[in-house]
């Protein structure tokens, strides 16, 4: 069968599956016409749309509030630097001489730096938890992938980690929602920043590479302890958690998140011991169309 809309008498549309059947009788054709009213299918599958939209968008919300501390104190440097620069100007200017006007005009521009650098983090926080439709567009990978890092990177270096990006040129163009798959990326490397805790070497890197005809794989490796093989056959699983304090649904949004972008993803001992996560999204072609 196939999907077409049908009108009822009153004159309103509604979605229908009609499927013909063709038979023989007496030496004529006849056809027969099976219709299916899919209304109450498509309001089901639109509510579980929605409400898929609002789980993910509360994971969104939630990644940020158990980041609440690591956020106040990245956005306390610039405000603390624009307070301590303001004051010096002021101090100056309370007796001005001729020779205080390059420091002064270098406060300014430091302040005005540090003032935007606030900006651009609430700007990347504000962007993040907003609850927007679901929208695939053409996203150049190497900026998405720099601006999750930005977020889920926050702090990192101050519990040792060092982190490093390797993508492929040649898989540059990405087809997805870009904030969704920023979420996956920010999951998976605050997984891996807090996998390393105990970790005597704290590297983590992100790579990408063409997978196939049409598709990229993003990898995100560290090097922490591994996944323990009694936990590696359910980790997509909901409500299964290597935290004691996780709820063990961030892995499966993710998994929800990639499968509804065509993708798949999945896990692997990483080489050297950590442990590795592979996902795949549409690739774009230079051209603009998918390869």
């Amino acid at each position: 069968g196939r999907t077409v809309i049908g009108e009822r008498r009153d004159g309103s549309t509604f979605p229908l599956e009609l499927s013909v059947a063709e038979a023989e009788a007496n030496g004529e054709r006849m056809f027969t016409g099976f219709i299916r009213d899919l209304t109450e299918q498509q309001r089901a599958e639109a509510r579980i749309e929605d409400l898929r939209s609002s789980l993910i968008h509360a994971a969104r919300v939630s990644a940020m509030g158990t980041m609440a501390s690591t956020l106040a104190h990245e956005l306390n440097q610039p405000i603390t630097a624009v307070v301590n620069y303001t004051q010096a100007i002021s101090d100056l200017l309370v007796e001005p001489k001729p020779e205080d006007l390059p420091m002064i005009r270098e406060a300014l521009t430091d302040s005005v730096s540090e003032a935007m650098r606030a900006g651009q983090i609430v700007r990347r926080l504000r962007e993040f938890v907003a609850k927007g439709e679901v929208e695939k567009t053409v996203e150049d990978l190497r900026l998405l992938v720099e601006d999750a890092g930005k977020l889920a990177l926050m702090g990192a270096r101050e519990k040792g980690v060092d982190a490093t990006f390797s993508l492929d040129t040649n898989a540059a163009m990405v087809l997805v929602d870009r904030v969704q798959i920023q979420q996956v990326l920010i999951n998976l490397m605050r997984n891996a920043v807090d996998a390393m805790a105990q970790s005597p070497k704290r590297h983590l890197s992100v790579l990408s590479k063409a997978e196939g005809a049409d598709m990229v794989r993003i990898t995100v490796r560290d090097t922490g302890p591994g996944v323990p093989d009694v936990i590696a056959a359910d980790l997509f699983r909901a409500f299964n958690s290597t935290k004691d304090e996780g709820m063990g649904l961030g892995l499966s949004i993710c998994r929800t998140i990639v499968e509804s972008h065509g993708g798949r993803i999945w896990h692997e001992a990483a080489p050297g011991g950590g442990a590795q996560f592979h996902f795949t999204v549409v690739r774009i072609s230079s051209e603009g169309s998918e390869d």
